[in-house]
């Protein structure tokens, strides 16, 4: 078992400290465990025993899309609406080229641009109390998966969902997990019109440079659509210690919901 492997056992050992929200209490969400991967899951289908992730569950939205159609520009635009209106400030995208973070060469997910080395500790610093980016991005450990699962890109754009949850001269700044997993269930359920019951949320953790924390991977017909981290540590998941204020880091893939809309054989095809 690595690192991660362990945070995330650990984490759901103690689910109701670390994955419950409140929305999951109102709704009914109920907590189940994967039968083949051992991962947990939350969904509102008491019919659903496996979880959401592939190769666990196929995707069902091929020829069969479960919202309206739009194109790539068309489904950035109603993201950024949905958020806008809900008090996020838009922000254009940092450039792809990481300036700012020693060890890494490239952007590769939008919480980068707002990530900073100071006096060799990692901080975050953000324009606004509640931001949405569609950040331009380059991965490239994700080649061994490109051309594979129909998602996977080199370049893309993640919507990143950002605030910094802290007090400051007693007064309560930005916002922290319960707010998080309300607004994307409702950027899933009322901007985009799928279904409640096909959403589903995998409890995972994401580990960045020098920061990390446990999340909540939001599903629909067997596609990961965002990833919500909630980043409370700095370190290694070896060595870690809280940072004294918490960050949303929620990143969603652009293109993965324009694919949702048009049900084409991958990805790529969409966009």
């Amino acid at each position: 078992m690595n690192a991660k492997e362990k945070l995330k056992r650990d984490f759901s050992q103690s689910p109701d400290k670390y994955y419950r929200v409140k929305l999951f209490d109102e709704l009914g969400f109920m907590r189940r465990k994967c039968p083949k991967c051992g991962s947990y899951f939350w969904t509102l289908d008491k019919d659903i025993k496996i979880c959401p992730n592939p190769p666990c569950t196929e995707y069902s939205f091929i020829e069969n899309p479960p919202i309206r159609k739009m194109d790539y520009i068309e489904t950035w635009r109603v993201i950024e609406k949905f958020f806008v209106k809900n008090k996020h400030e838009s922000v254009p995208s940092y450039t792809v080229v990481c300036r700012w973070f020693p060890g890494l060469f490239f952007t590769v997910a939008s919480i980068v641009a707002f990530q900073r080395s100071v006096a060799g500790k990692t901080v975050f610093e953000m324009p606004a109390e509640r931001i949405i980016i569609p950040q331009v991005c380059l991965r490239f450990s994700d080649i061994e998966n490109v051309g594979v699962t129909g998602r996977h890109m080199t370049n893309f754009i993640m919507i990143g969902q950002h605030s910094i949850y802290e007090k400051v001269n007693g007064v309560q700044k930005g916002y922290w997990k319960d707010t998080c997993i309300d607004l994307d269930y409702r950027l899933l359920t009322e901007a985009l019109g799928v279904k409640p019951e096909k959403v589903s949320f995998l409890e995972d953790v994401w580990v960045g440079p020098n920061a990390f924390g446990y999340s909540l991977e939001y599903f629909t017909e067997g596609l990961e659509l965002g990833n919500a981290v909630f980043t409370e540590f700095v370190g290694t998941p070896e060595k870690y210690k809280h940072m004294g204020y918490r960050v949303i880091d929620m990143g969603a893939g652009l293109e993965r919901f324009t694919w949702l809309s048009q049900g084409t054989p991958t990805a790529y095809d969409a966009v």
